[in-house]
């Protein structure tokens, strides 16, 4: 070996102690900062992320910093001590912002948003210790560093998917427990909408999927919100002309929503934030998705409740797939992962 490979061996063993060595963790009574604005399946993964962050760390002060919509279901979480609201955008809104995050002193922030503009939140927080990673000004990260690797390097496996990490607030279980009353106890979360259209799968699949399963006694609630999935909505509502039917599209809140999800039996839908919602709660959830699981909702394959069918895999089509997915190759899967969970489908509901 050459000096210049000794060198280099040196380096890599130097760069390659351990993040908590040169971070440290945290302790007891620590203020910490967890930070993700958008969007509404990447937030509630995100949550999850600290969840399990919280029961590593039990006696630390953990804030979440996101965008005011998601705040309400945000703050009947258990895990979170408090919930700050604010935006990354216009300059205004993040001048607030960061007054907010520096009246409160964090001695920890952990950023899950990557670009500049929550880099320089970061800078200009006061918190001591700030950790992630960012596509721009990545030096104003004073531990640009992979969260996982940290995580990791703390004990935590924030990927951890094994239990619920999102809970549904008592009264609004039972509100939505009134709201469901007129139901088969057999209910269905039928997630009929997607942040973008081209991952909606076409109404008169839906309506060739729930027919059927309306006819053998399922309660069918559809959820959305938007106009497009209104219109939607209504369109299957129209169709199955079945009092076993609750058309909610655009009518619940997150909070609202939460609950009645947790008082459904299973839960079935596109790639939206819905989706996770319905499965971080630990519903039995079958999702559907144009092409391999994408992005944040790979950390859905870590849920033992959880299937999936990627539309490309059976449609040869190469721009939305998801608009040819046959209703027959639907109901065939969603009828196998029935029989899996429906006999223990309340089992890993909690609260």
């Amino acid at each position: 070996m050459n000096e210049l490979q000794t060198q280099t061996g040196v380096k890599e063993a130097v760069d390659n102690i351990s993040a908590n060595d040169r971070i440290g963790i945290p302790k007891s009574g620590d203020r910490v900062l967890w930070i993700r604005f958008w969007a509404f399946g990447d937030v509630l993964e995100s949550a999850a992320d600290a969840c399990n962050f919280k029961k590593r760390f039990p006696k630390v002060h953990l804030t979440f910093l996101t965008q005011p919509e998601y705040a309400g279901l945000l703050r009947v979480q258990p895990h979170f001590d408090a919930v700050l609201t604010g935006y990354k955008k216009p300059l205004a809104e993040w001048l607030r912002t960061l007054q907010k995050i520096r009246a409160n002193r964090y001695e920890w922030l952990v950023s899950d948003q990557h670009g500049g503009k929550s880099s320089l939140l970061a800078r200009f927080s006061r918190a001591g210790r700030r950790i992630g990673t960012a596509s721009m000004f990545p030096f104003n990260l004073n531990y640009h560093l992979d969260l996982k690797t940290w995580f990791h390097n703390c004990g935590v496996n924030v990927k951890d998917r094994s239990s619920p990490s999102i809970f549904a607030a008592t009264e609004d279980r039972q509100a939505a427990c009134r709201l469901l009353e007129p139901l088969p106890e057999r209910r269905l979360f039928a997630m009929i909408g997607a942040g973008n259209v081209k991952k909606m799968w076409p109404a008169e699949r839906w309506i060739e999927l729930l027919r059927p399963l309306a006819d053998r006694g399922w309660g069918i609630v559809l959820n959305g919100y938007g106009p497009i999935e209104e219109a939607v909505g209504i369109q299957i509502e129209r169709a199955l002309a079945s009092e076993n039917v609750l058309n909610l599209v655009g009518s619940l809140n997150f909070r609202k929503m939460s609950g009645v999800a947790c008082n459904c039996t299973m839960a079935v839908g596109n790639d939206t934030g819905p989706l996770h919602l319905a499965a971080l709660s630990g519903v039995p959830t079958f999702g559907f998705f144009n092409y391999s699981v994408p992005g944040s909702a790979k950390d859905l394959l870590n849920i033992p409740w959880f299937r999936w069918l990627c539309a490309k895999d059976h449609v040869n089509e190469e721009i939305n797939p998801i608009k040819k997915l046959p209703a027959e190759l639907v109901i065939k899967d969603f009828d196998a992962f029935e029989e899996e969970f429906l006999p223990r489908a309340f089992e890993w509901r909690s609260g």
